[in-house]
C-alpha cells in the first residue's frame, strides 16, 4: 500500500541558466525528475519586462528573442548579477527591485514544476557559488519567498556537485570541481575528509557558453557575408536575425560535440535571404581555442592557490553545459588523463546534488573562532570551531570593572577580523553604573549564515544595540550519514 508521495527540490540558480531537480519518494523508492524546457534543458535566468505594458517574459522565450525583446523591453540577461544592486527601475509605471526581478525567475521555475507534475514547489535547497555575499543570499531568499518558495537551506555549488557524485568520489580526498556554464566558469578545489567538505581555493572567469555562442554566431555571419558579397556587420543586422543566428550557433556547438560537421539553415536572414552553412569541427575548434585555453589556465590557477599540487588532486569533476565542449575535453584528457570524472548529466549535476541534500540534508559547522578581546587583552571565545551553526545562539554576561559610562566590544578570532579596519569601529553600549549591572551580549547566526551580535545593560533591556555583523563566516559542510 502506498504511503504517499514526498517531493524534495533542489535549484541551481545559475548566472545564465537555472536548473530545478526534484526527487519523488514513495514506498521507499526514489525517482529523480529534471524540470527543463521543451528541449529538456535548464531554464535561462533572464527576465524581459515590456516598457509599455509591463508584460514579463522569462525562460527560453525571453532568451531566444533576446535582441528582438531588447527593443521593446527592459532586458535583464543575468538576474544573479544584479542581486546586490539597490537600484529601483520604473517600468510601465511599476517599481521593480532586484528582488522583484529575481522572483520572476523563481516563478518560472515553479510553473515548470507545476506543469510537469501538478505539484507546487513550496520548499527547496538552493545551490549558490562559493563566496556568494550575505546581501545576495538575503535577497535571493526574499525573491524565492515572493514566488511562494521557501529556501530551506543554501549549499555551495561545488559541495552540491560533489555530493551528486558521492558514490564515485567518496574515496577521493581532494577534488577539483570545474563548473563551466553559460555565464561563468567557477573552479573550486575541495577537501573531503570523512564526509567533511571544505573549500581550499576558488577561481573564476566571466567567459563561458554565451560568449562562445556569440563568437560562433559572428564567425558564421562573416562566412555568409563573404559568400553573398554583401558586407554588413553582425550587430547591424535586424534584432530578430541576430537572435536566430545565436540560437543556431548554440545548436551547432552542441552538434559538434559528437559530429565532425554541423549544418545550420536560416530561411530569412535579413538581406542575405535563405542561408545554409556546413561547419567543420576543425574550424569550430580553432575559434574556441582561446576560451578553452583560458579555462584550463583557470583550473591550473585554482590548483596552485590550493597549495596541494596537481599530484594530490584525486579527481577533476566537469559540470555545467560548457564542460561538454569537445575541444576542451580533448585537451583535458591529454593533460589530466584518468583524473577526469564526467557526470552523466553535466547541466543538471549541481541541481541534482542540491535536491539530494534537500532529501537527506547535512549540516554546516564553523571553521573558525569568533570571540571578544577583553580589557586585559585576553581572548574570550564565543563561537568555537566545529560548532554546528544551524539555529546557533549564545548569551554571555560581562561586568564593568570601573566607572566607565559605556562598554566597548572588540571582536577577534580570525585573521580577517583581526586585520579589519572595522575592528575598533563597533558601537559602544551605554552603562548606567547601577549596582550589580551587567552588560548582556547576545550572539546568533541566522539562516543566511550572518553572525550578529547585540548588547545592552540588563537594567535597560529595551535599549539593546546592534554591535556587529560578520558576513564572511567560514564554514565546512558535513555530508549526511558520514
Amino acid at each position: 500500500m502506498a504511503t504517499g508521495l514526498q517531493y524534495f527540490f533542489g535549484i541551481d540558480f545559475g548566472t545564465t541558466n537555472s536548473a530545478t531537480v526534484g526527487y519523488v519518494v514513495m514506498d521507499q523508492k526514489t525517482e529523480s525528475i529534471q524540470y527543463g524546457d521543451d528541449e529538456g534543458r535548464p531554464i535561462p535566468s533572464v527576465v524581459a519586462i515590456d516598457k509599455t505594458t509591463g508584460d514579463v517574459f522569462t525562460g527560453r522565450t525571453a532568451w531566444d528573442k533576446k535582441m528582438e525583446l531588447s527593443e521593446s523591453c527592459v532586458y535583464i540577461p543575468s538576474v544573479k548579477t544584479i542581486l546586490d544592486s539597490e537600484q529601483t527601475r520604473t517600468i510601465a509605471s511599476k517599481e521593480w527591485t532586484a528582488v522583484d526581478i529575481a522572483s520572476e525567475v523563481f516563478k518560472q521555475l515553479k510553473a515548470n514544476v507545476k506543469k510537469r507534475t501538478g505539484i507546487d514547489m513550496e520548499r527547496a535547497t538552493v545551490a549558490i557559488p562559493v563566496g556568494f555575499s550575505s546581501t545576495k543570499r538575503i535577497k535571493l531568499r526574499k525573491a524565492a519567498q515572493k514566488a511562494g518558495i521557501d529556501i530551506h537551506s543554501f549549499i555551495s555549488e561545488p559541495t552540491a556537485a560533489f555530493f551528486a557524485n558521492y558514490n564515485e568520489l567518496k574515496s577521493s580526498s581532494v577534488v577539483a570541481i570545474f563548473d563551466w556554464g553559460g555565464g561563468t566558469l567557477d573552479v573550486s578545489i575541495i577537501q573531503h575528509i570523512n564526509g567533511k567538505v571544505s573549500e581550499l581555493a576558488t577561481t573564476g572567469k566571466n567567459i563561458a557558453g554565451d560568449y562562445i555562442d556569440d563568437k560562433i554566431a559572428k564567425r558564421i555571419h562573416a562566412k555568409i557575408a563573404r559568400k553573398k558579397g554583401i558586407e554588413i556587420a553582425f550587430t547591424d543586422m535586424p534584432s530578430s536575425a541576430q537572435d536566430m543566428m545565436r540560437v543556431r550557433a548554440e545548436r551547432a556547438k552542441r552538434m559538434l560535440g559528437d559530429d565532425d560537421t554541423a549544418t545550420i539553415s536560416i530561411n530569412n536572414y535579413g538581406v542575405y535571404g535563405a542561408c545554409r552553412e556546413t561547419l567543420e569541427y576543425d574550424w569550430f575548434a580553432d575559434i574556441v581555442d582561446p576560451e578553452v585555453t583560458l579555462a584550463m589556465e583557470c583550473l591550473d590557477e585554482a590548483i596552485h592557490q590550493s597549495g596541494v599540487g596537481l599530484a594530490n588532486i584525486d579527481r577533476i569533476v566537469l559540470v555545467g553545459g560548457s564542460s561538454n565542449l569537445r575541444p576542451l575535453l580533448e585537451k583535458m584528457d591529454k593533460k589530466y588523463g584518468d583524473k577526469l570524472f564526467f557526470p552523466e548529466e553535466t547541466m543538471w549535476n549541481v541541481g541534482q546534488g542540491a535536491a539530494m541534500l534537500a532529501m537527506t540534508p547535512g549540516s554546516y559547522y564553523s571553521n573558525q573562532s569568533i570571540g571578544i578581546v577583553l580589557s586585559d587583552n585576553s581572548y574570550y571565545e564565543i563561537l568555537k570551531p566545529d560548532t554546528a551553526i544551524q539555529g546557533w545562539s549564545h548569551t554571555c554576561h560581562f561586568g564593568i570593572v570601573d566607572s566607565s559610562k559605556e562598554a566597548r566590544f572588540v571582536f577577534g578570532g580570525s585573521p580577517d577580523i583581526d586585520s579589519s579596519p572595522e575592528k575598533y569601529k563597533t558601537l559602544s553600549v551605554p552603562a548606567y553604573r547601577f549596582l550589580q549591572e551587567q552588560i548582556v551580549l547576545q550572539t546568533s547566526i541566522d539562516q543566511n549564515m550572518v553572525f550578529t551580535a547585540v548588547a545592552g545593560s540588563n537594567m535597560r533591556t529595551e535599549e539593546f544595540h546592534r554591535l556587529w555583523e560578520y558576513t564572511q563566516l567560514k564554514c565546512y559542510y558535513k555530508l549526511p550519514g558520514r
